[in-house]
């Protein structure tokens, strides 16, 4: 019985508020058009509708009329016309249209032009085509009529809580609420000006209760505002934690910016009650509106185990359960107050925004001050706060409390004001706050969070009746006419555009919004709103302002922000502070790296932010996903027949591939199928391609326009079709027999998708299907293909052939080099940085042709392979670079770094190359170059010959030309008779032109020519337009242009590309060349024996001037092809005379002449001291008139070294020509020095000894000499006596010269010394007086400087050249070198082997114990496991241990932090420490720890980086293990036999079935060699032949 009456009272009670809200009046309408509105007029109906009114179908049903007038001319012209069409008797509504874009269109009211009584309300609305815009003008104008019609918002509100309480019932009719109810006691541990309470009310919100006592709690809420430093303050708030109770930790920060930067104070709290530590930012006595305390607050949800059932829900139902009284009656207050607004300036209407919010909380405007409960005052700064303040007080009229509203003008939204309410004294002012304000928009600030709140406080407004109006008002636009809740998803449509290149990461984002039920359009006009991607490529702000520039007018946009990091947790200023676009309605930041977005708070906020501006909640995003669900199950396979209306080159065909990816099927008659596709190329006639289509299919029409411009501009073509067969047309661009990569294709390719229902999950199982049918016989075949694709290569500037090693990988992985573009597949463009890389970059792209893709390299000049760089592809918007990487490198090399490794991985991806590819690729090369050599030996050149013909003067820089293709094996002839071929050099006088034309006059017939136009130029990068269009004659079979200047061909791209052209011409190979390097058949004589002769001619050095022994590195070049350096002139077979210039080149040249002994012939290097490699120079040749001086050249030096320069090769070669020194001389005389009297060739390594003298402290910097030493096969002795030398090391402490003398003193008696004074510098470049100058001790028989930084030779030159004299002093030369190492790698295989023969390896098992001296997440635990893996072990105590592991994790300084943790080391044992330091940045830069520790016992310390509980990806933990692994003596084949030591016997089997497998390979292509070998056996007898005496005849094996 209780029940029932308990149920019928509750009914009862809901009944009467049912009743109550019948008495809300519904009324009907008739719309009237006075013009045309473009349907824009149907969202105000709709409006309308929204409220309760209904749309009838005549004036005589309605209650009243909705006019709405289009302004077409002139305002009183257009309303007077449309006030005539109102029929007598019936109240009207007249609504103004005016067609416009800009939504903050300035009107006068129209309401003064009528003056018919009828129309009771006049209002102006603005719209642009068929929309009404976003702008507070429409507002107004909506505002006005709600208000004439009397519709009270509180009245909704009463329905819609009624129809929500009625499905909230279950059977009992009893509301069920569940909701986790624990706990939580709250404790303070400084001051927070009461801002806690806003986190503890959210904390109640979620159904927790705050109780009185800790004994009471469920867990501890502990609140510690920062006062002086985190650390001491977090310690000093944990000591007074009552025990046994879990705690939550917020530690409060005092600031007014909400962006405050903070590192995480969790990493300062040990105790183990503390389960969770959150920082908060608050001012005064609030909390602060930031992503910092948002994600505070979703940490602390997410421990609470809050579920992600809306919060809202839950706020709105536990209010609910509180309304009901003793009666189960739903109570609800809302302050019904009334108000009138007074302006005491000019607002620009953006004190509306402020009467909105005022309105949404029930508070209702009236007309008088005489109606309302409280004035609402706004007065906007005109001149000075107090002068306005004060004038508009003095008008307010008397007895009415008022609340002030004082308007700051500023675009700043974190503009830093003096409060405004001491400047009032007047006492009907209940409340003073302030506002910022831009032009007719209140900014989104915390200056206004902070008034709006200020205003709700003294209203006696609760948050969480604001929070229940907004529900209702929510669930009020979702109830249909049986006050059921129905669930729509809002379908609209937006349009996006692209501010720069965000490698498709955007379209993740995307995705997002399409699922939840958006459709993307094509074009801004279909659009509801704008997604605009703006990435941000130089700075945020100026990225931003050019993004917004190009919006389409009137239309409402999103704006997301986009930032390049690999960092999740990156932080960010918020750049919507940075917009002022009145249609930008959200901006968020988004962080992305590549092409995807990163997993991170910053992201999840940005969508939460997008779906709540979208109003997007969670039931519609689940309706859309089971919608799309459903659709996905309906894969609809059609059949298409393809129709050219036009030539398209075989440019269609890509497009038809397109759709047979998705599981379309092309067919061979119109009948069989389902739709036509058309392809339309510009230039045919449209309208006549559509006329003879077979009648009654759908169409899809594809118009193709030809351009190699993937951005051209065009107007849509569907505009011109109006055949009713075609359902869709869209546009093309194509580029000679390829659709180009554009967005118009990328458009129209989606648009077909759209059309034809194709969905990615279709998309998806065609290609599954597609990898079925092509893999049937899959088990039966083992099939690996390598793409073999083309690439050409494009030089952007200088690189010293450093590029050449990435060409050869490319080759390796099958690829090849071709000589144009046409032939190639895609470019490979290599841009060298001279000045910035933004220009550079951007240089480099301009030359691009057009429709390649290509992979741009940009490279960096630095000898430091750890050089860290921003990633140049943010620099590249060219659409066909499709991969941009960056490689460092140094004069000719690429440098061994993380950078280059990762760039060529990033290559490899792109050219989709796999592992198994490029074995099989480098498998197949090693094959081909080494299949016949136990067989054949056969080397093919093309022997043919060639006359030469001159049409002009080329000063004998043809001569280059000429000595090339004898390099090849082809020989010159003296008469065209004899020749295969003419070589027609043509030097260009006047023009081009006329100058061929002269030249191929004098050609004598049927000879095949190669023409070569020279162009005379001083500048190696000069572009000349190709001389091959000028030639008609049928007997030129190739023109090539070449760059000379005087009589020499330029170093140039220009030249190399000419010789790589002949070469393809002629069928050269690389093989064909080696081969006629090696080509020894001509140099026999009769008697078969090999003569080669190599001109060994001594030389004197004179030096007329100071050259910094630049000049020996000319003397290297001259030893290196046999000549010998005497030591008198008589001895001498020529003189080589250095001058260097000192003031003027002729006044010093004939200095240097003037002390020239008699007689012998000379060559005069004149030396140049610069800095620039290019530096040009008039030849210094024409000032010598010694009839002794043979030959003069010009050099560059810059200080000690010889720069690399086109000049210096230049003048190299000049004397090599001289000398008669040709490639083959060359290189005999290098064989020749190895041979000795019985043809074997002797390296000796001198074995000596030296014993190591240290005169000072050099942190162990000088053991990397001693280590360059021993590997050069000297050894360390540990006693003078023993010894063959001293090395010496004396690092400078005070002055070199105190220092040296100091270290001299004490030398043992009669040893000879090598002496290395250290300098103490971090400057590689640090220039220095040499220091033996200051030795005067004869026993010292070298003196060098080295630089060093702490315990670490520097890589610099100095450095470089002390080695060189140290290895040229011990008479070490590089053969020697690497057969010393030869011989330790020897020596180390035979200590390994034990007496059966075998090789052991042995890994020396040591065991270690692990202290902890902080909190580390486990990251250490890496660290552990990689001492593991080397086969040491981790014991339960240090009495067990051969060392300690230490791991000490920074919490406040590192000095303290170390000190601490040593202070707890067990006594004897070595140790080794880990100093942690927690960060983000792999790239972070530490102080070395090492410096702080004194204890003996620690024997290393390293410093590790770390973030949470990983371990980051870096070179200063690279090192650290590094370090680790050369203290315990652990080598990597110790770590490999570790390894395998630990692998599985399944692991085993793994390894041998693919060692099986490559063997069974391995004899089938051998197999297949041996039978190809066969159809050669006669060639092999006769190269056999040849080939045993020539290897008799150089190793004189007689017989």
């Amino acid at each position: 019985m209780e029940v029932s009456e308990t149920s019928q009272r509750k009914n009862q009670s809901v009944s009467d508020m049912a009743q109550k809200a019948e008495t809300v009046s519904w009324k009907k309408f008739f719309v009237i058009l006075a013009g045309r509105t473009n349907d824009a007029h149907l969202e105000f109906v709709a409006k309308l509708e929204s409220i309760g009114q209904t749309e009838v179908n005549s004036p005589e049903e309605s209650d009243y009329l909705l006019v709405f007038c289009p302004v077409a001319s002139r305002v009183g012209t257009v309303v007077n016309e449309a006030v005539e069409k109102i029929q007598g008797g019936k109240p009207a509504i007249l609504v103004v249209m005016h067609h416009t874009f800009n939504p903050v269109q300035v009107l006068t009211e129209s309401r003064r032009l009528v003056d018919n009584p009828n129309v009771k309300v006049t209002v102006d609305c603005l719209f642009y085509e068929d929309k009404l815009l976003t702008s507070n003008r429409n507002d107004t104008a909506w505002c006005d009529v709600q208000k004439y019609l009397g519709v009270s918002k509180f009245s909704i509100f009463e329905v819609e809580l009624i129809n929500f309480m009625h499905r909230k019932r279950d059977s009992n009719h009893e509301l069920q609420i569940s909701v986790p109810q624990k706990k939580f006691f709250v404790i303070l541990a400084g001051k927070t000006n009461d801002a806690h309470l806003e986190f503890v009310a959210k904390i109640e919100s979620i159904g927790h209760t705050e109780v009185n006592s800790p004994e009471e709690s469920d867990y501890l809420l502990v609140f510690c505002p920062v006062a002086s430093r985190v650390g001491s303050d977090v310690s000093e708030a944990l000591e007074k934690l009552p025990g046994g109770k879990p705690a939550i930790l917020v530690v409060m920060h005092h600031t007014f910016n909400p962006d405050q930067v903070l590192p995480e104070s969790r990493r300062l709290v040990d105790n183990p009650n503390v389960e969770l530590t959150v920082d908060c930012l608050f001012y005064e006595g609030k909390l602060l509106e930031s992503n910092r305390n948002y994600t505070a607050w979703i940490d602390v949800q997410k421990f609470l185990g809050v579920s992600k059932q809306p919060t809202l829900v839950a706020k709105f139902m536990n209010y609910i359960r509180r309304k009901f009284d003793i009666n189960h009656e739903l109570q609800i207050s809302v302050p019904q107050k009334k108000f009138f607004v007074i302006l005491v300036g000019k607002t620009n209407d953006a004190h509306l925004e402020f009467v909105a919010k005022i309105e949404s909380i029930g508070h209702t405007e009236v007309n008088s001050p005489e109606e309302s409960d409280y004035l609402l005052v706004f007065c906007p700064v005109a001149s000075r706060v107090g002068t306005d303040v004060s004038e508009a007080l003095e008008n307010l009229p008397g007895g009415k409390p008022a609340i002030l509203v004082v308007m700051h003008h500023t675009f700043n939204p974190d503009q830093v004001l003096a409060e405004s309410r001491r400047l009032v004294n007047n006492p009907n002012v209940k409340l003073t706050v302030d506002c910022l304000f831009y032009e007719d928009k209140l900014l989104t600030s915390n200056r206004n969070y902070t008034a709006w709140i200020d205003v709700q406080k003294y209203l006696g407004v609760s948050k969480i009746s604001v929070l229940v109006a907004e529900f209702i008002n929510y669930f009020k636009m979702k109830l249909d006419s049986n006050h059921q809740l129905q669930i729509s998803v809002s379908q609209k449509k937006f349009f996006v555009i692209l501010a720069g290149k965000t490698d498709n990461a955007h379209l993740e984002f995307v995705a997002k919004l399409e699922s939840i039920g958006h459709t993307e359009v094509n074009s801004p006009e279909e659009s509801d709103y704008l997604l605009v991607f703006c990435p941000v490529a130089s700075r945020v702000e100026r990225d931003v302002s050019e993004a917004l520039e190009n919006l389409p007018g009137g239309k409402p946009a999103i704006l997301v922000v986009m930032h390049h990091t690999f960092n999740p947790d990156q932080v960010l200023a918020e750049s919507r502070r940075l917009v002022n676009n009145t249609n930008v309605k959200v901006t968020v930041d988004c962080l992305f790296y590549e092409g995807k977005l990163l997993t991170s708070n910053r992201n999840d906020t940005a969508w939460h932010d997008v779906q709540k501006y979208l109003g997007v909640s969670k039931e519609s995003t689940l309706k859309t996903w089971l919608a799309k669900s459903m659709n996905y199950i309906k894969i609809s396979w059609k059949k298409f027949f393809v129709i050219l209306a036009g030539k398209t080159n075989d440019a269609h065909l890509e497009f038809v591939a397109n759709l047979k990816s998705i599981g379309q099927t092309k067919v061979k008659s119109p009948e069989e199928s389902d739709y036509l596709l058309v392809f339309c190329p510009v230039g045919t006639d449209v309208s006549e391609a559509l006329d003879k289509l077979p009648g009654g299919k759908p169409v899809i029409l594809v118009v193709m326009h030809h351009t190699f411009n993937p951005d051209q501009v065009l107007a849509e073509s569907r505009r011109l079709v109006d055949n009713p067969n075609v359902k869709l047309t869209v546009d093309c661009l194509f580029y000679g027999d390829k659709l180009l990569k554009s967005n118009r294709n990328d458009t129209a390719w989606r648009d077909v998708q759209k059309y034809l229902g194709v969905s990615k999950v279709s998309i998806l199982v065609a290609k599954f299907k597609n990898f079925l049918s092509s893999n049937v016989d899959f088990i039966h075949e083992f099939q690996i293909l390598v793409s073999q694709k083309k690439f050409f290569v494009i030089l952007a500037g200088k690189t010293n052939d450093a590029h050449l090693e990435f060409v050869a990988k490319i080759e390796s992985i099958g690829h090849t080099e071709v000589n144009s573009l046409e032939e190639s597949d895609y470019l490979l463009v290599f841009c060298p940085v001279a000045s910035r890389v933004g220009g550079d970059v951007s240089e480099a792209l301009e030359k691009l042709p057009g429709d390649k893709p290509a992979i741009l390299v940009i490279m960096h000049q630095t000898f430091e392979p750890d050089k860290v760089l921003p990633e140049s592809r943010r620099l590249v918007d060219n659409p066909n670079v499709e991969v941009t990487v960056d490689y460092l490198f140094y004069e000719g090399k690429l440098l061994k770094s993380n950078r280059n490794d990762i760039a060529w991985i990033d290559v490899q991806k792109y050219l989709g190359v796999s592992k198994v590819s490029i074995l099989v690729a480098e498998f197949k090369n090693f094959l081909s170059s080494n299949l016949d050599f136990i067989h054949k030996f056969q080397i093919l050149v093309s022997q043919k010959k060639f006359c030469v013909i001159l049409a002009g003067r080329t000063n004998d820089a043809h001569l280059d030309f000429v000595a090339k293709l004898e390099s090849i094996g082809h020989t010159e002839v003296n008469s065209p008779e004899e020749s295969d071929y003419l070589l027609v050099f043509c030097p260009v006088a006047s023009g081009v032109g006329t100058d061929v034309s002269d030249a191929l006059e004098k050609l004598p017939g049927a000879k095949p020519a190669i023409l070569v136009v020279m162009h005379h130029t001083f500048n190696p990068e000069q572009v000349v337009a190709e001389s091959r269009r000028q030639v008609d004659n049928p007997n030129v079979e190739l023109t090539v242009d070449c760059l000379f200047y005087e009589g020499k061909l330029l170093k140039s791209i220009q030249n190399d590309t000419a010789w790589i052209d002949v070469q393809k011409y002629l069928g050269v190979s690389k093989e064909s060349t080696l081969g006629a390097m090696n080509n020894i058949s001509r140099k026999r004589d009769s008697n078969h024996e090999l003569q080669i002769s190599v001109s060994q001619k001594k030389f004197f050095v004179i030096l007329a001037g100071k050259t910094n022994d630049a000049h020996l590195e000319f003397v290297a070049n001259l030893k290196s092809i046999g000549h010998t350096e005497v030591n008198s002139p008589e001895e001498s077979d020529y003189l080589l005379v250095f001058c260097r210039v000192a003031s003027r080149v002729g006044t010093d040249v004939s200095d240097a002449l003037d002390k020239l002994p008699g007689g012998k012939p000379v060559i005069l290097v004149v030396m140049h001291h610069t800095f620039s490699p290019d530096q040009v120079l008039a030849e210094s040749r024409r000032l010598v008139d010694n009839p002794n001086v043979e030959l003069t050249v010009d050099c560059l030096f810059y200080k000690d070294k010889l720069l690399m320069s086109n000049r210096n090769d230049t003048a190299w070669r000049d004397v090599q020509k001289y000398l008669g020194v040709s490639k083959v001389s060359t290189f005999r005389a290098i064989f020749n020095s190895k041979r000795d009297s019985n043809d074997e060739l002797q390296i000796s390594v001198s074995k000596k000894k030296f014993f190591v003298i240290l005169v000072g402290k050099t942190n162990d910097a000088h053991l990397e000499f001693v280590a360059k030493l021993e590997s050069i096969g000297q050894t360390e002795v540990n006693s003078p006596e023993e010894s063959d030398y001293l090395l010496v090391f004396c690092p400078v402490a005070s002055r070199v010269g105190t220092d040296v003398s100091g270290a001299l003193e004490n030398f043992p008696g009669d040893k000879p010394a090598i002496l290395f004074v250290m300098h103490h510098t971090f400057n590689r470049d640090q220039v220095l007086a040499e220091s033996r100058r200051l030795v005067d001790n004869p026993n010292v028989e070298l003196t060098v400087d080295c630089l060093f930084y702490e315990d670490k030779l520097l890589k610099s030159n100095r450095n470089d050249t002390a080695w060189i004299d140290v290895q040229k002093y011990l008479g070490v030369s590089k053969e020697s070198t690497l057969k010393a190492l030869g011989a330790k790698i020897m020596n180390n295989i035979s200590w390994k082997r034990d007496f059966n023969h075998e090789l052991q390896i042995s890994v020396f098992q040591k065991k270690f114990f692990v202290i902890l001296a902080g909190k580390t997440n486990d990251a250490h635990l890496e660290f552990v496991a990689k001492l593991k893996s080397i086969g040491h072990t981790e014991v339960n105590s240090p009495e067990e241990s051969d060392y300690l592991l230490v791991f000490c994790p920074v919490a406040s300084r590192v000095g303290r932090a170390v000190s601490d943790a040593l202070e707890k080391l067990p006594g004897d044992k070595p140790a080794i420490l880990v100093v942690m330091h927690h960060t983000f940045n792999p790239d972070h830069v530490v102080v070395e720890s090492r410096r702080l520790v004194d204890n003996p016992n620690v024997q290393l310390t390293v410093d590790c980086l770390f973030y949470e509980g990983k371990l980051l990806k870096s070179n200063r933990n690279d090192i650290a293990w590094f370090d680790v692994k050369k203290y315990l003596g652990v080598s990597m084949v110790s770590t490999l036999r570790a390894s395998f030591n630990r692998m599985s016997s399944r692991q085993w089997l793994f390894v041998f079935l693919v060692i099986l497998f490559l063997l069974v390979l391995l004899v089938a292509v051998i197999l297949s060699a041996v039978f190809n070998v066969g159809r050669n056996t006669t060639n092999y007898n006769k190269t056999a032949n040849g080939l045993e005496g020539i290897i008799c005849n150089n190793y004189s094996c007689g017989g």
